[in-house]
């Protein structure tokens, strides 16, 4: 998964040379921008905007790995649920989980189905 961060801070930096673009996968806009200088500067500044926002996503498709809140786009698997409550189930009987705690990550959990 890529980094948000890191794919904004190449955008901000080298930006115009198309290297953010080559780091989420979009070879052909990263090839375009670096020809064309970042499209004289208009898609440079356009692409800072759209990873800053969350609107431009790594090209598989995936999520940026240090977002914190899932973009509509992207629905919970039911698959995925049930493993995240497993592993919830697990740290609660180890102890590492309160009650409280694991009370409330299952609600969060069952809210997504």
């Amino acid at each position: 998964m890529k980094s948000k961060t890191t794919a904004l801070i190449l955008s901000v930096l080298v930006g115009g040379l198309g290297v953010d673009r080559f780091y989420l996968g979009y070879t052909g806009m990263g090839v375009l921008k670096l020809l064309t200088a970042g499209c004289l500067g208009i898609l440079w500044i356009i692409d800072i905007v759209n990873i800053a926002t969350g609107k431009l996503l790594p090209a598989d498709g995936s999520p940026y790995d240090d977002d914190t809140v899932a973009s509509p786009r992207q629905q919970a698997q039911p698959d995925d649920i049930y493993k995240n409550l497993e592993r919830a189930a697990k740290l609660h009987e180890q102890g590492v989980l309160t009650d409280e705690e694991f009370a409330k990550m299952k609600a969060d959990l069952m809210s997504h189905i």
